[in-house]
């Protein structure tokens, strides 16, 4: 399988608790952030901790795309998403066209294959996550 963006997430197996968003955590102050970094931007500490975060979230903004990008057919929808761990990004959100989403909803981070066979991820409505 080849993944769509390999610094940002783990596939099934990669990690612990994977499959999920990669992420660095100090040891030293509890600091978790997205991405393998090398110092802790709270306190400076160098011996980062790889995990996998992010399987669950929460929604925040969220809109309905209707441009097509790459791996995305229109419409989409894209949307602020909060981290269990704490850590904030930007993801697609797998829900059918038409969809209510809205702030404070539950999400659980997806593995989707697209139809070139790379995997991408997206988070889904807990209600459609299964």
């Amino acid at each position: 399988m080849q993944k769509t963006n390999p610094s940002l997430f783990f596939l099934e197996g990669e990690a612990p608790g994977a499959p999920g968003l990669k992420g660095s955590r100090c040891p030293a102050c509890g600091q978790t952030v997205l991405l393998q970094i090398a110092a802790c931007p709270r306190c400076g500490g160098r011996a980062l901790e790889t995990v996998c975060i992010g399987q669950r979230a929460t929604l925040g903004e969220s809109a309905e795309v209707f441009h097509s990008v790459d791996g995305f057919d229109a419409p989409y929808f894209i949307g602020a998403i909060a981290t269990e761990q704490g850590p904030h990004t930007f993801a697609p959100i797998a829900a059918k066209p038409g969809t209510e989403l809205r702030a404070g909803m539950p999400l659980r981070f997806r593995l989707l294959e697209r139809a070139d066979g790379r995997i991408g991820f997206a988070y889904a409505p807990l209600e459609q996550a299964a």
